[in-house]
This record gives structure tokens, C-alpha cells and sequence, in this order.
């Protein structure tokens, strides 16, 4: 037996091994014990750039001149009335992929998540802010402001947006952005989120709380979730170029979806992008208001339960729908289930039943969002 093969091979591995413990430990202590052990900086009436490597504390107004990122361990506190003021120009950029450099309206079909029409990232020169840890916690009399710098002439692409992987927004006004990412362990909280382009508010497979905030002016989605199980509860989602709530539940999700009031009038107030869920999400006391609509694939396990829905139940019509759904109760303004049945659900299969076990006969007293 060659014993020295045998010791090589060995050692080769221990010697890997190795690598990847110190690799690991690196990383720890630089993105993370090197933030908790510096004293937190203070800045108020001033701007900022760059890489944040220590926890922070903002107030006053503080002008955001180029691309933020901040270590995973740092964090970013920022005190009731602060105003953060975006530049629309980026000049110090911290993203070099290539497709979101691109500039421009695309007039092609999708690329890249940008739909036609819409215009490209262009992050060499658009602002990004991506917080590992940021906690806004303003007031109702002094709420923190996040906006671009301006006076007119606002756009959903004022700058490319912020991305928070844990953090609280509370009483935070934001607009004029593009996108708003948020993680798993995030809050948002009594806020205005105004003017958005691609989502008001970003979820991929994270869990975070959004509760009684305010939607205003969306030129796609208000909510996006991807196989995500988010609290979505007492929200105003108000009129809007786009849709309200857009979940992808990729089978493992479980979303609750209660208490909200969608007063977005002949418009998509929710829709489910795929069914077949292992489980199947809530939703429950919200008030679909002004004949709005609700897009469902056949196969989905959502329960819709307590609900007031003027408007109808759209199904996407893929010519294979075969079984039965069970829906309710809800309350229809009426009370005949034929009638519903025929005039609510929208490109129902011949083949696909609707089963109303029992309906409501008046408005459940606690619909909507609870102020």
C-alpha cells in the first residue's frame, strides 16, 4: 500500500479545510464583530457615500450623494424627523453588473425583470442603498422622509431604491424609487410608500410584518412576494397605474393577507401567480372595494373567508382546469349562489366547479383596514 498517496491526498484535504474555516472566520470578524466592537458615528446635517463598515446614527437632513452599502453586522439608526434626500445623479457607484448598467427605455420584450416600457436600472448613474441592518423609527408628529432632491418633475425612477435584509420603517414617508427589497427579519409600519416604479415593497422567500401603511401611485405592483410568507394586514392600497398585491407562492409559501381595504376601482387588487400550494395562505376581513378584481390559477389553495368583494374572481384560463374550489364565506352583495357564481367568476372552465358552502348576508362588521 502506498501510505505517501494516501498522506497526500489527505493532507490536501485537511489543508482545504482549513481555508475554508479561516475563510469563514474572516468574514465574521470583518462584516461583523469589527461593526459591534467601533463606537456608533453620529452624523446629522451632511451627506454620505460609500461603505459603512460601523453602526451609524442619522438626523437632520442628510443628502445621499452616491450607492450606500453597509456591512452585514452595521447598523443604521435613524432618528424621528431626519429627512434623507436623494441625489438623482450617482457619483460614487458600488455596481458594476453589466444588464443593470444599461440605460434607457427597453422597447424589446422583458430583459432582465425591466418590461417594455419601462426604463433600465442605468445604476452607473441611479442611487442604491442597501442596509444590512436599518431601523427608521419615526413618530406621527416627526415621520422620516425619504425622497429624491427636487421640487418637480418627480419620477418612479428617481433613484433605483433601498434594500433593508433586517430593520424596522416606522412613520416613514418614501418616494420616488424604484423598488423597496426587504428580508426576513424586517417591519414596516404606519408609513406612506408613494411613487414607486417596479414594487413599493420587494419580498423574495423572507417572512417580514407590513402592517398599516398607505399605497399611493404604483406604475406596476404595490406588493411583490416570490415564495414568500408575509403578514400583509390593515393596509390602504389606494388607486394605481398597477396592480396591488402580486404573490408567486412557488408552493411552500403561506401568506396572511387580512384586514386590508383596496379602494383601487376596476383595477387588479390581488393576484396568484401559481397554485398548488402544500398548505395554502389566508385571506381574510379585507374590504375589494370599487369592482376591483382577484386573479386566481384554478388549482390555488388560498382561503378566501370574511371578505367584502364587489368586483369578481378572474381564473387564468389554461384549458385544463378539472375539480372543484371552495370558497367562503364572503360577502357578495347578494346572497343568491347561482347568481354569484355566474356573475362573480370570471373564465371558469366547464369543467371546474365553484362550491359556495354558504354565503354571507351582510358585511362582516370588522372588514377592512382597522385605523
Amino acid at each position: 500500500m502506498n501510505y505517501k498517496i494516501i498522506y497526500n491526498h489527505r493532507h490536501w484535504f485537511i489543508n482545504l479545510f482549513l481555508l475554508g474555516i479561516l475563510i469563514v472566520f474572516l468574514y465574521f470578524f470583518v462584516f461583523f464583530f469589527i461593526p459591534l466592537a467601533l463606537p456608533e458615528a453620529s452624523f446629522s446635517n451632511t451627506t454620505k457615500s460609500g461603505i459603512i463598515f460601523r453602526n451609524e446614527k442619522w438626523s437632520g437632513v442628510i443628502t445621499i450623494t452616491g450607492d450606500i452599502w453597509t456591512f452585514p453586522g452595521a447598523k443604521v439608526s435613524v432618528v424621528p424627523g431626519t429627512k434623507i434626500l436623494i441625489a438623482r445623479q450617482d457619483s460614487f457607484n458600488l455596481h458594476f453588473i453589466p444588464w443593470d448598467l444599461k440605460s434607457g427605455m427597453n422597447t424589446d420584450k422583458e430583459r432582465f425583470g425591466i418590461r417594455n416600457g419601462e426604463l433600465f436600472k442605468d445604476e452607473g448613474h441611479k442611487i442604491s442603498l442597501n442596509f444590512g441592518k436599518f431601523y427608521a423609527l419615526g413618530t406621527k408628529e416627526q415621520p422620516i422622509i425619504i425622497t429624491s432632491i427636487g421640487s418637480s418633475d418627480f419620477s418612479p425612477y428617481d433613484f433605483n431604491g433601498v434594500s433593508v435584509h433586517e430593520g424596522i420603517l416606522s412613520f416613514v414617508n418614501i418616494s420616488n424609487y424604484r423598488k423597496l427589497l426587504v428580508g426576513n427579519n424586517v417591519i414596516i409600519r404606519d408609513s406612506e410608500l408613494t411613487n414607486s416604479g417596479e414594487c413599493a415593497i420587494c419580498i423574495e422567500y423572507a417572512n417580514p410584518t407590513i402592517v398599516n401603511n398607505v399605497f399611493n401611485k404604483n406604475l406596476r405592483n404595490y406588493i411583490w412576494v416570490l415564495g414568500g410568507s408575509p403578514k400583509i394586514n390593515d393596509n390602504l392600497f389606494q388607486s394605481s397605474k398597477g396592480e396591488g398585491l402580486v404573490l408567486d407562492p412557488k408552493k411552500i409559501a403561506v401568506p396572511l393577507i387580512y384586514h386590508n381595504s383596496f379602494e383601487m376601482p376596476s383595477q387588479v387588487a390581488l393576484h396568484i401567480l401559481s397554485g398548488d400550494e402544500d398548505i395554502g395562505g389566508m385571506v381574510a376581513f379585507n374590504d375589494f372595494a370599487g369592482e376591483n378584481k382577484i386573479l386566481l390559477p384554478c388549482d390555488s389553495r388560498m382561503k378566501f373567508v370574511q371578505n367584502l368583494i364587489r368586483g369578481g374572481i378572474e381564473f387564468a384560463n389554461s384549458g385544463n382546469c378539472n375539480g372543484s374550489m371552495t370558497i367562503g364565506p364572503n360577502y357578495w352583495q347578494s346572497t343568491n349562489r347561482n347568481s354569484i357564481i355566474k356573475e362573480k367568476f370570471i373564465n371558469k372552465e366547464s369543467n371546474f366547479q365553484i362550491i359556495l358552502p354558504s354565503v354571507l348576508t351582510s358585511t362582516p362588521s370588522t372588514i377592512g383596514r382597522r385605523k
